[in-house]
């Protein structure tokens, strides 16, 4: 079949004429190297099967895209038509579109897939079962296969060729096609992100003309902010299989979960000037990976690779695909499943011009991942009895009571956090984790911190919540939970060479991603297995509310959503305060950041509005009879009880903003709030009435970043009483403007001095122990500790600068950071003591003056003596920095930080707020909801979100 582009068009051309008159278009010319001679459906097709060209008007994967309303329908239709599909809808997108996975086998198979995946789950637990029995299930199971498509919706081909692979399966009268079917179900998962693919589709609705394109430049291939890789909160759903985050992750991964399939692939695209990746990937591997799944990656590769030969098309492996991250699609390899990687060089439609003067069009594009789709399920076919053994084999290792996952626990502590310990839970028990909890104290031995300090004995909490690493799921387990990821020496000296040389980094992805981090839970992990003194964690639905009366009602600020309470009922009209100390009232104690509604705020209150806020939100609410503070704790009355005012949010976006960050930003608000906010244009401030707001968030911008009278719009806002909040690379615009006193590490080289001497009067403030006697002495003092007596030796600035420079080629690509945190600011409220904190590309800031160090990088202790004799003890030189000789600063918690790195960053700032006129700005070093799964430090935002505007502007009085 040869059909062009150009001839396709002119008909379209022809009709638009015939109805607008003919000099409204013309038709493109003729262009030889669109044409593509090879046709992909050539099977023997039963004619009662509709064709896919009668719902999308040309032959699938010619020229043009399929849209997601024109994949759904024809796989609704095929549902109707064939005896060889049934479709099942897993999730629906945020904008309301369909997930389907179509299940295609012989009408004798479909009959049985509850009993098929009841014994796929039975071979997963091999330890229930006798020789005989797995024998028997694992010649009765038919070969099973995952395949999926399209995660990101401008990378188009993929699902073009689901279309194509899944029409021939089922269409296709030949004796092969039947007797695959006959003896495999494969699932095919058509197209993983709907709301993508539609944003995309509509863009090349908006730029296309009546001529061919092929140049991967143009507006056509590339797309328009935010594009179409992303969800529609802008998530990369390739990078949320085990966060679980957003609906096409949940219910795809329950649907997998629950079948174990033996193959799944992934069909991706990469740049257009690229050809075809195919797996296996090169190292780093995560060692979780076992070791017989790599073992077959190499071997449907080898037989991939010899259809692409067939056809005499290009290809490779490994080079930049790296399989560290354990967030991938490739999360089912830790559970066996044997994981494939298309990544086909992209084009949007018509085709690409490459470097030799050739054009690749789409249909050959489409056609790459059409053969590697049939390729890889010939190969399953081959195998998939061999395969199964192996399967069995490496899920009878994982449970074993000498094996590698023998005697490792995971321990979360106690917290009051009841919502974030329950989103914990709520992930782990998707992946089939088995979630315990400890019914008294318990007694261990070695246990190691998140920040690396091993204790010789140790007794667990009750309370505490276990994860035995010895269960079916080890190998995951390992893989979301250990503390650091496993990164061979080879990969070491290649990713440091490459550095030093000023080559990319061999790290793909981040290289912490650790839950319990990602989190911000305090937790150990305990080098035995723990089975006594438990009972399993059950998920307990929260008792509904049934207080009236009271002077005052409380939710406790401990949990995340204690925020969402106080910014609904602010939307609802209702006056809120928040408490920045704890306090006890009567009989309860309450944490600081608590949040509190007066009838003296309210003389109108209705208080059954407060119980249907709190029972929404699975909270308790409390109602107080007095607010008399025993001995030294607050009244309700005084300044610890602050009246909050009600966000007016604004968010930046669009380009040059960072869609991510952006996406992130916005989930937030959505997920945790759920309260009114506005994005707005990034670039054009300086027409709008910023007013309207009270708080600003600003998200990194890619390129030089906003100009500078959108920097002084929003100085000038600020000044007059609003909250600015700039995440990440957002910061560096502020951090050392004229108007703030937070200056950026580069712009400080020349004048480290006052910079440190901050770090060390916050150090003194919170940990010197002062002789108390020397108040009442009647003679004057001669040995006075102050900043300036310090014995610290500073090099020339020409060093400092010099390795400052050599320094900062090694930060890191996503690696954790142990913060120390001001316990008693507003904005740390939920916050832990040794604060897990993601350093990525993050803005290194120093404040000085009145500017509020919130959270620093670096947590110091003493390993001998006290941290109060350490301080006024010798002091050392650390890149512009210093530190107490006799003290240990922990910096590094989790992933690939280099030494160079953890200098530079130490004592830098992450969270820093500072006073500007009637307003105040809050930076972050980073973006603060990492993958929508940082809920540490998504708290840190939220309570600027929410408290911000109350407690660190003016307040403002209405009359």
């Amino acid at each position: 079949m040869v059909i062009s582009r150009a001839s396709f068009a002119l008909s379209l051309c022809l009709i638009a004429s015939t109805a607008l008159g003919s000099d409204e278009l013309m038709a493109p010319q003729l262009d030889a190297d669109l044409q593509y001679s090879v046709t992909i459906l050539d099977g023997d097709y039963q004619p009662d099967i509709t064709k896919p060209e009668e719902v999308l008007g040309y032959p699938v994967g010619y020229h043009r895209m399929a849209s997601p309303a024109q994949i759904s329908t024809l796989f609704t239709r095929w549902d109707a038509e064939s005896e060889r599909m049934k479709l099942v809808q897993y999730a629906t997108s945020h904008e309301g579109r369909p997930l389907y996975v179509a299940y295609i086998s012989s009408p004798k198979n479909l009959a049985k897939l509850d009993e098929f995946q009841q014994m796929a789950q039975q071979l997963a637990h091999p330890d229930e079962l006798s020789a005989g029995q797995i024998d028997g299930l694992i010649e009765q199971m038919p070969a099973t296969a995952w395949m999926a498509y399209s995660i990101h919706g401008n990378e188009t081909s993929g699902a073009d060729a689901a279309v194509a692979a899944s029409y021939h399966l089922i269409a296709d009268q030949s004796e092969d096609t039947q007797a695959l079917l006959a003896d495999m179900i494969v699932m095919i998962d058509p197209m993983m992100n709907p709301d993508g693919r539609a944003r995309f589709s509509k863009t090349l609705e908006q730029f296309r003309g009546t001529a061919p394109n092929v140049d991967d430049q143009s507006l056509l291939h590339s797309g328009d902010w935010p594009f179409g890789r992303m969800n529609h909160y802008l998530f990369d759903l390739n990078r949320d299989f085990f966060y679980l985050t957003q609906p096409e992750s949940r219910g795809r991964v329950a649907l997998i979960n629950d079948w174990y399939p033996q193959l799944m692939i992934d069909g991706h695209e990469m740049g257009a000037q690229d050809t075809f990746l195919m797996g296996p990937p090169r190292e780093p591997i995560n060692n979780h990976v076992p070791a017989t799944v790599k073992s077959w990656s190499d071997t449907f590769a080898e037989e991939q690779a010899a259809a692409f030969d067939s056809h005499g098309w290009r290809y490779y492996t490994g080079e930049w695909f790296e399989n560290l991250y354990t967030g991938y699609s490739n999360y089912a390899e830790y559970r066996g499943s044997i994981h494939i990687l298309y990544e086909q060089s992209r084009m949007a439609e018509d085709g690409v011009r490459r470097p030799e003067g050739t054009v690749q069009t789409y249909a050959e594009s489409v056609h790459h991942q059409y053969v590697s789709t049939f390729a890889n399920l010939e190969s399953l076919a081959t195998h998939t009895k061999a395969i199964y053994r192996d399967f069995v084999e490496l899920r009878r290792v994982a449970t074993a009571s000498r094996g590698e996952y023998a005697n490792r626990s995971y321990v979360i502590l106690p917290t009051d956090n009841e919502s974030r310990l329950n989103q914990l839970v709520e992930k782990l028990n998707a992946q089939d984790i088995q979630v315990f909890k400890a019914e008294r104290e318990l007694s261990v031995g070695e246990t190691t911190t998140q920040s690396g300090r091993v204790q010789r004995r140790f007794t667990i909490p009750e309370g505490s919540l276990v994860i035995p690493n010895r269960q079916p799921e080890a190998r995951l387990i390992a893989a979301i939970m250990e503390f650091d990821a496993y990164i061979n020496d080879e990969v070491l000296r290649g990713e440091r060479n490459a550095l030093l040389q000023g080559e990319s980094s061999l790290m793909y992805d981040t290289t912490a991603w650790n839950l319990t981090m990602m989190y911000g839970l305090e937790s150990v992990v305990v080098s035995e297995h723990i089975d006594s003194g438990l009972s399993r964690y059950e998920l307990a639905s929260a008792e509904a509310n049934s207080v009236t009366e009271g002077i005052a009602f409380v939710v406790d600020g401990a949990d995340d959503l204690s925020l969402a309470f106080a910014a609904r009922l602010m939307e609802r009209g209702v006056e809120v305060r928040a408490s920045d100390i704890g306090s006890t009232y009567g009989s309860q104690n309450f944490n600081a950041g608590s949040i509190m509604v007066t009838r003296a705020d309210n003389p109108n209150l209705d208080v059954q509005e407060l119980v249907v806020v709190a029972d929404e939100l699975g909270l308790s609410l409390v109602s107080i009879e007095t607010g008399f503070g025993e001995g030294d704790l607050p009244e309700w009355g005084g300044s610890h009880f602050p009246l909050l005012e009600q966000p007016q949010i604004a968010l930046l976006s669009h380009m040059p903003t960072s869609p991510y960050v952006t996406g992130s930003t916005w989930f937030a608000i959505d997920s945790m709030l759920g309260i009114r906010h506005s994005q707005i244009h990034n670039q054009q401030l300086s027409y709008m009435d910023l007013r309207r707001y009270n708080l600003i968030i600003v998200p990194p911008t890619w390129g030089a970043g906003m100009s500078e009278g959108s920097v002084a719009e929003l100085q000038r806002w600020v000044e007059q009483g609003g909250t600015l909040i700039t995440l990440g690379g957002a910061s560096r615009q502020f951090a050392g403007a004229d108007f703030t006193q937070t200056a950026l590490l580069n712009d400080s080289l020349e004048s480290v001095e006052p910079f440190d001497r901050k770090v060390y009067e916050e150090l003194m403030a919170e940990h010197h122990q002062f002789d108390l006697s020397d108040t009442k002495s009647h003679t004057l003092p001669t040995d006075v500790v102050a900043p300036w007596v310090r014995n610290v030796s500073y090099p020339p600035v020409s060093e400092i600068v010099e390795r400052d420079r050599w320094n900062s080629r090694f930060m890191p690509r996503g690696s954790f950071v142990t913060g120390r945190v001001d316990a008693d600011h507003w904005l740390s409220f939920g916050a832990i003591a040794e604060m897990p904190l993601l350093y990525s590309s993050a803005t290194l800031m120093m404040p000085s003056g009145s500017a509020e160090a919130v959270i620093r990088a670096g947590h110091y202790q003493a390993p001998q003596g006290s941290l109060s004799d350490a301080l006024i003890g010798e002091w050392q030189n650390i890149g512009w920095t210093s530190v107490p000789t006799n003290s240990e600063v922990s910096v590094r918690m989790s992933g690939l930080l280099w030494p160079e790195a953890a200098q530079r960053i130490v004592n830098t700032g992450y969270l820093v707020r500072e006073q500007v006129g009637s307003g105040q700005i809050i930076m972050f070093a980073n973006e603060a909801n990492f993958r929508g799964a940082a809920l540490g430090t998504q708290r840190l935002l939220l309570n600027a979100i929410v408290l911000g505007p109350g407690m660190g502007t003016e307040p403002r009085i209405l009359l």
